[in-house]
């Protein structure tokens, strides 16, 4: 699938928050913040993460889904959308797995040390916070 302009804005914005809903093979939801997320193209986007719940379960589960908001806005007003992804691969070094983790190192010092993969996502849907039949 590709997204439109206003989902590109809200996955380029600075300041957004982004949450990734993972599960694992019984169901267990597993919720985390993420500063990694990057889109690369108008279907695609990456995030980096360490040997944590989130890749155990992206291992056994490819699907995941994303919730991006920006700050300010409050109830009805919340901006943002919701996305749906599905795992296309999984890197552990590479190009794109350096850029990511030299943007992070630059935000959070060494810390980013704690990011081992690079996870490639396909999206597959994309609707608003509140879907109202509106559109995103």
């Amino acid at each position: 699938m590709k997204i439109n302009e206003k989902v590109r804005e809200y996955l380029q914005s600075e300041g957004r928050s982004n949450v990734l809903a993972t599960t694992d093979t019984a169901g267990k939801v597993n919720l985390a913040v993420f500063g990694s997320l990057a889109l690369v193209d108008d279907e695609t986007v990456v995030v980096m993460v360490g040997d944590n719940r989130t890749y155990a379960n992206l291992q056994a589960n490819p699907l995941a889904s994303l919730l991006v908001t920006l700050h300010g806005k409050t109830g009805m007003q919340q901006e943002g959308c919701r996305v749906y992804l599905k795992v296309r691969s999984m890197e552990d070094g590479g190009k794109m797995f350096d850029e990511i983790k030299g943007k992070v190192r630059a935000k959070v010092g060494d810390a980013a040390e704690m990011l081992k993969h690079l996870v490639w996502f396909d999206i597959e849907e994309v609707r608003p916070i509140l879907d109202m039949g509106q559109g995103v």
